[in-house]
């Protein structure tokens, strides 16, 4: 009949039996099916449970973890105000009991790694050989820097088996004409005749501070002769003293391959054309370049043989060096020239010695990278408190710095002024006073004052906190009066200033040529 199955077709669709139409194979993939339908149920059922729990307890999920590298936040317009570095330290261990440990067991926590990629030059000039500067840089600063390159004006012995390299020995004859350099071939000619240092007054007569300035070219030079490709360059005086940790955390967070020049700012020459003034880096409190701006620097042109076209860098500021106070000026120039832009990062280097830091917020919550001036006694006691209170994941700050001196404790001071080396004196004082306690009175009642200074009826307040130092009384001129010096500490002010101050964030500054000292 039309539309009736055929009779091998008749039988229904889930009868087990086989035949023609129902072949063995497919009774087994229909049996598989049939006990694969419960479990796919199960399954359905347990995802949608885990998608309704999901919705309703959406606002307790964690936050996704961030996919690496995070999308550049540092620059533009938003960005913050400081660097917002994560900056463990390298050291191991961290910090450590200095009592009864000698500089080498002080040395083993330094991390031995950082120097392939930094290379610590030091200046000095024979007249610091012998002086307990050298020997407290040398025992302090210096002591763990088993590649450290030391420049000087002569060939010189230097304690711990180093020496000292004359790096004027390479400067052309050029030279020689100017004024200047008769101190060097003097000094020279009394190291041959074995007079230098057994002559008192012949050695004295040499004026070793003049000669300083023709170092900076050449030391730059040499040190890429003799250490090329370093990722850092960091180039520091005798009485420099440098926190190795916190340095070593600063310079992993910029890239060597730019051209770095990084120090504390002074105002250099103006471009003629534009009227704009150059900065560059005091050389007291040292300075850094990294590798792609020492090779700006040095670079000279070649012709199509291959052939130098100009004379070493060294060679080529002569007229402007015979003219120019001091290397690190014409250092500036120089690399301005050569397109190396200027980064200051004061107050990380700082200018100011220990005793005349000028705590403040200018002066807390950043990290500090080197003081300058720094005293041989103050370099040795600054060594061993920095090796006991580093710390594994914060740098240390100038709050931290403020401990080693205590400004305040005691409160009065005779013989002493605290305000000498301050550039923040208060304008609103009295310019005179009847008597030291007068003048502490003024420091009251003004809510910007910490501590005051009283000489010869002066009255000088000063809106940060330093130590000072000791001065001597001073005789009586037509011009001033003369007397004593007394200086005063507002301790209740200045305990409340800094338990309201705790640095809750690091102050990594920006490079700024605004922010100066």
């Amino acid at each position: 009949m039309h539309g009736s199955l055929p009779r091998h077709r008749a039988h229904p669709i889930f009868d087990n039996a086989y035949g023609p139409w129902r072949s063995r194979p497919f009774l087994l993939y229909r049996r598989q099916i049939q006990r694969a339908i419960p479990v796919a149920a199960a399954l359905g059922a347990l995802a949608l449970i885990i998608l309704i729990l999901r919705l309703v307890f959406a606002g307790d999920e964690p936050p996704p973890l961030p996919i690496w590298p995070l999308p550049a936040a540092d620059d533009g317009p938003a960005r913050p105000e400081h660097y917002t570095w994560s900056t463990p330290s390298s050291f191991d261990p961290v910090s450590q009991d200095t009592e009864g440990r000698s500089v080498a067991d002080l040395c083993a926590s330094f991390p031995r790694a950082a120097l392939e990629t930094i290379q610590p030059v030091l200046k000095l000039g024979h007249y610091d050989i012998g002086t307990k500067a050298l020997d407290a840089q040398l025992n302090t600063v210096s002591a763990c820097l088993d590649n450290l390159l030391i420049f000087s004006d002569l060939d010189d012995p230097v304690p711990g088996g180093r020496r000292a390299i004359d790096v004027l020995a390479g400067l052309p004859a050029s030279y020689l004409a100017n004024a200047d350099f008769g101190n060097y071939t003097y000094m020279k000619e009394l190291r041959r005749t074995g007079a230098l240092d057994v002559d008192k007054d012949a050695t004295a007569s040499i004026n070793g501070w003049i000669l300083d300035k023709y170092k900076f070219l050449p030391m730059i030079e040499r040190a890429w002769a003799l250490a090329p490709g370093k990722a850092w360059y960091v180039f520091f005086e005798t009485d420099t003293y440098i926190f190795w940790d916190n340095m070593l955390r600063f310079l992993e967070n910029f890239d060597p391959d730019t051209p770095q020049y990084m120090g504390s700012p002074s105002p250099g020459r103006v471009v003629p054309e534009t009227e704009k003034r150059t900065w560059f880096a005091n050389g007291g409190p040292g300075f850094v370049l990294s590798r792609a701006a020492v090779q700006k620097m040095i670079v000279r042109k070649t012709g199509v043989d291959g052939d130098y076209l100009e004379p070493p860098v060294s060679h080529r500021w002569a007229d402007i060096l015979s003219h120019d106070c001091c290397g690190d000026s014409v250092l500036g120039w120089v690399l301005h020239h050569a397109g190396v832009p200027f980064k200051g990062f004061w107050p990380l280097f700082n200018p100011h010695s220990l005793h005349a830091v000028p705590f403040s917020t200018s002066y807390w919550c950043q990290p500090m990278l080197t003081l300058h001036k720094t005293r041989p006694d103050d370099m040795l006691e600054l060594w061993r408190w920095e090796h006991h209170r580093r710390q594994l994941s914060k740098p240390l700050l100038y709050m931290d710095l403020y401990d080693v001196r205590h400004p305040g404790k005691p409160s009065m001071i005779a013989d002493w002024d605290n305000s000498d080396f301050i550039n923040t004196l208060i304008k609103k004082g009295p310019d005179t006073a009847a008597s030291f306690d007068e003048c502490g009175t003024a420091c009251e009642k003004n809510p910007k004052c910490f501590q005051w200074t009283f000489h010869g009826g002066k009255c000088r307040l000063v809106d940060s906190m330093s130590l000072g130092a000791a001065r001597a009384k001073t005789e009586k001129t037509e011009d001033e009066p003369g007397g004593a010096f007394t200086s005063g500490w507002l301790t209740e002010r200045i305990d409340d200033w800094r338990e309201a101050h705790t640095c809750k964030d690091v102050q990594w500054v920006r490079p700024s040529l605004e922010r100066i000292y």
